[in-house]
């Protein structure tokens, strides 16, 4: 799933307790940390029912085909457009030249 860049604010004991945790458990970054909390909460199944929302309207199906009864052959046609392009494969050049020298690194920019 794609994850996005937030800002947050906390409270000085909060994030210490969080780098804290972070360290603890080994994890990656505090935002993993954070994600993996926040995670736990929502699936926990402890949630006011209050704070649910729907995901109804968030899809749309076409008019025309209400039953969905076109969508294998839309979703085959969409692969098979994809996978005709043609698409360019290079080979990755050696690091190390004929005479076992390492190869100078290239500038970018």
């Amino acid at each position: 799933m794609p994850k996005r860049g937030i800002s947050v604010t906390l409270q000085d004991d909060n994030l210490l307790w969080l780098k804290s945790r972070t360290v603890a458990l080994k994890g990656r970054s505090l935002s993993e940390t954070l994600d993996d909390l926040v995670t736990a909460a929502r699936t926990s199944g402890d949630v006011p029912g209050t704070t649910i929302r729907s995901v109804v309207g968030t899809v749309d199906i076409a008019a025309d085909d209400p039953g969905l009864e076109k969508a294998d052959a839309y979703l085959r046609g969409l692969v098979s457009s994809s996978v005709s392009r043609p698409i360019l494969v290079r080979e990755e050049p050696p690091p190390y030249d004929v005479s076992g020298k390492p190869r100078k690194a290239r500038r970018r920019g």
